[in-house]
């Protein structure tokens, strides 16, 4: 099921919104996609923190990215 979009004000600090609108120029894009892009990009950062501390809360044996390669034998 596709969700519809919602609108939503925010207010910026003094000198922030010439700072977006510079930003935004040089990378070719509009406010509201940065904007929009910034926002699920930190939705999905704070949900991947929460997984992880929901993880780490189980203290189960966790490995490092060493040791893994070198129990498959993938050491360079």
């Amino acid at each position: 099921m596709k969700h519809a979009a919602v609108s939503t004000s925010v207010r910026l600090p003094a000198g922030a919104d010439e700072i977006l609108n510079k930003l935004v120029e040089g990378m070719h894009t509009t406010r509201a996609k940065f904007i929009r892009d910034a926002i699920i990009e930190k939705i999905e950062d704070a949900l991947d923190i929460k997984s992880i501390d929901e993880v780490l809360a189980r203290k189960e044996k966790t490995y490092s990215m060493e040791q893994v390669k070198r129990e498959l034998g993938l050491e360079d």
